[in-house]
């Protein structure tokens, strides 16, 4: 064979092999049978810092060992890529819940207070109609195209199952607050699993504390359509993962208790997501599941720093959860964020020349100033609020190098997780 001979035969079988084989290749290797999404509700750089903080063994108010803290790390601090996230609304530089998890969800923007709907003028208001939700467009979410394609999904919450982040995966309504509809929607959903808090919006109006305005028993419903309904922890340790097609947990009347609150009838929301993972699991085509430490915003709005510095790391033994599944099973996207945050929490140093003498977390939104001849003071009134600031973004799995590339808009996570699902 003349040198002439071989260099074209060499040149063909290199152009084959690129045209053909690789690109297959590298297509299959970014593809994610399944996707487990986590949202620190409230959760910005400054409450990671302050849960790591703790993590390495500090007594809250009491400064952590600095040898201590340069060894500790969160869950969430080893995933393989991290990032920054904006999280403007449609009407405002200020997110709520609801406008957030709808970018996240459906990757559309829309007013604060509406959950994955458009055909909106304003929260609450439907074009051409007065409070009609029914008229609401409905966008469709990450986790509804999941299901067309043929894979189970779920979501996970320490807050109302109706709540405004768990409600944008599978509900549509104009308003966040009409939770009675969002829960008959739960209900009627393709899901496999939910679990949080809320019953009272499950139960008919003649029962204590339930929020409906009719007698329709939407847990009794439930259990007419296949789901499984829990309501304590116990129930949820006896759940049969390879026999259990569908699980409704509704442990609490209103949102779930603060970690340190939590009590042993509730379960943590580690526990949660082990067995929402192990339900979904089973179906050979992947899953999507979302889970919401929603309580750290809450903490965070009632400036009580132990309760959302604790919520921050019980969230991340959830991502722990999901972490330990995906080295498992490597064709899993795990990605972390948050939908906005709260507080403006800042770790601040005493005054002191070399900052040693120790430092003061303070929640700095929601105050009001009053000017002076010398300076302007901060007035601390009322709920701490969310703010405009950037929060971090962590994934791990396939494309989730697409998640570190500068500045994401919260709308473009939708895109990413749809694109690694290849939906």
């Amino acid at each position: 064979m003349s040198r002439h001979t071989i260099a074209l035969w060499f040149m063909t079988l290199l152009v084959v092999s690129i045209s053909v084989p690789l690109s297959g290749l590298a297509q299959d290797d970014e593809t994610a049978d399944s996707v487990i999404f986590l949202i620190g509700d409230g959760m910005g750089f400054a409450q990671v810092t302050a849960a790591r903080w703790e993590k390495a063994g500090g007594s809250l108010p009491d400064y952590p060992s600095l040898d201590n803290y340069q060894n500790t790390r969160l869950y969430m601090d080893d995933l393989e890529y991290a990032g920054h996230m904006s999280t403007h609304s449609l009407n405002s530089f200020i997110t709520d819940s609801a406008a957030a998890a709808t970018a996240l969800a459906t990757g559309e923007k829309t007013y604060n207070g509406v959950i994955s709907a458009t055909n909106i003028t304003n929260r609450g208001a439907v074009l051409g109609y007065e409070n009609a939700t029914l008229y609401a467009v409905p966008l469709a979410t990450i986790l509804e195209l999941a299901d067309e394609a043929g894979k189970s999904s779920g979501v996970v919450t320490t807050t109302r199952l109706t709540h405004a982040t768990p409600a944008g995966y599978y509900a549509h309504s104009a308003d966040r607050d009409w939770e009675n509809e969002i829960a008959e929607q739960c209900i009627s959903s393709d899901m496999e699993v939910a679990m949080g808090g809320g019953v009272r919006h499950f139960l008919p109006q003649t029962v204590d504390d339930s929020k409906r305005t009719d007698d329709r028993n939407l847990m009794t419903e439930a259990e007419e359509m296949g789901w499984t309904v829990i309501t304590n922890s116990t129930e949820l340790q006896a759940i049969d993962a390879n026999s259990s097609e569908r699980v409704l947990g509704l442990f609490t009347s209103s949102h779930m208790s603060y970690e340190m609150e939590r009590g042993d009838d509730e379960p943590s929301i580690a526990e949660m997501t082990q067995t929402a993972i192990d339900v979904l699991s089973k179906d050979e085509d992947g899953f999507f599941l979302m889970v919401e430490g929603g309580r750290i915003d809450h903490a965070d709005h009632a400036r009580d720093y132990k309760n959302c510095v604790i919520d921050t790391i019980a969230f991340d033994d959830a991502i722990k959860v999901a972490l330990d599944y995906a080295a498992e099973n490597p064709k899993t996207l795990v990605v972390v964020t948050a939908d906005h945050e709260c507080g403006g929490l800042v770790l601040s140093g005493l005054p002191n020349e070399d900052y040693t003498i120790g430092w003061t977390p303070a929640f700095s939104s929601g105050v009001s100033t009053s000017p002076s001849s010398e300076y302007v003071d901060f007035i601390v009134g009322g709920e701490a609020t969310h703010t405009s600031v950037d929060v971090p973004l962590f994934a791990s799995g396939p494309m989730a190098e697409e998640f570190s590339h500068g500045l994401i808009d919260n709308t473009e996570i939708f895109d990413l997780m749809k694109e690694a699902m290849g939906l």
